[in-house]
């Protein structure tokens, strides 16, 4: 079992990741609904989002131990690959899983630190 600063970190990316990700999800609806010039610039801007949201979530693999964060990598790289692609309805599924998985991470390090009266 991860002692309390593990779980306190965990949690923190966790949550932050969590934020982001939530965040993308507004402008990735913003994106599907630009059209010509506009969208170029937009794509720009959500992928370096993305590239900065990557960069979160590899700092909390190596932090962590990885366990909590390390598939989602895989749904970044999905969702990237749908917004190159045009593929809204993919880069929303690929959202939505990172965001479940950050969750899912989220409630498990936040029982943990109930369960020992730090949260």
């Amino acid at each position: 079992m991860k002692g309390d600063h593990e779980l306190l970190v965990s949690y923190q990316f966790g949550e932050r990741i969590k934020a982001a990700l939530i965040i993308g999800s507004k402008l990735l609806l913003v994106l599907e609904s630009l059209r010509s010039e506009e969208l170029a610039g937009a794509k720009k801007l959500m992928l370096s989002f993305l590239d900065a949201l990557q960069a979160e979530v590899m700092l909390a693999v190596r932090a962590t131990g990885g366990r909590e964060f390390t598939g989602m990598e895989e749904k970044l790289d999905l969702l990237r690959t749908g917004i190159e692609e045009g593929e809204y309805q993919a880069a929303f599924e690929a959202l939505g899983s990172a965001v479940t998985q950050a969750t899912t991470a989220c409630a498990r390090t936040s029982s943990a630190l109930a369960e020992r009266g730090l949260l």
